[in-house]
């Protein structure tokens, strides 16, 4: 059984160490995370789920105590949006189809706040595997922008998606 545990220092090593070059972390991370990842960076993201109200909710998802998965929810307050993003399967977790039901619990949480209308999320779009688990999710594809991140000497296209609360409600979700 999955589990959501809110995301600390204690699990700074942990998720550094599944990201092994700066095309991984830019990946989970877009096109403002450094390489390596530092308790810095994972320091300025706990600060925004500190803040009041928060403005970013991380966690961890442990399956029998082991820490399989991260998944952030940056929250646009005014507009009544949340950001679906930093989504990160362990590496030892991958392959294992444990990204449907871990994400089902992520936007769970986001629909749980009655501000919240709707959830969105960029993705690369060379990323078949991970956009053909959104579109599951109920995810609607929205656009393209084109060539926005540059990683190393390749520019890569990112692809929004966005699912209203009422599609969830409605079971947009497919099982799997």
């Amino acid at each position: 059984m999955l589990k959501l545990v809110p995301f600390s220092q204690a699990h700074f090593e942990t998720l550094g160490s599944w990201f092994f070059s700066e095309a991984d972390l830019v990946q989970w991370g877009g096109p403002f995370v450094t390489f390596p990842l530092d308790a810095g960076q994972l320091g300025a993201m706990l600060a925004e789920a500190a803040a009041s109200p928060p403005t970013r909710v991380c966690w961890m998802v442990e399956s029998d105590g082991t820490a399989i998965g991260h998944a952030q929810l940056g929250l646009d307050w005014r507009n009544g949006v949340a950001l679906l993003s930093r989504v990160a399967i362990a590496p030892q977790a991958r392959g294992l189809r444990l990204a449907l039901p871990m994400l089902r619990l992520v936007v769970d949480k986001a629909f749980a706040k009655a501000e919240i209308a709707r959830v969105e999320l960029k993705v690369y779009t060379w990323n078949q595997p991970a956009i053909r688990v959104y579109e599951r999710l109920g995810f609607r594809m929205e656009g393209i922008r084109r060539s926005s991140a540059r990683v190393g000497k390749e520019r890569w296209d990112t692809a929004i998606m966005g699912l209203l609360r009422g599609e969830w409600l409605d079971g947009a979700a497919q099982e799997p």
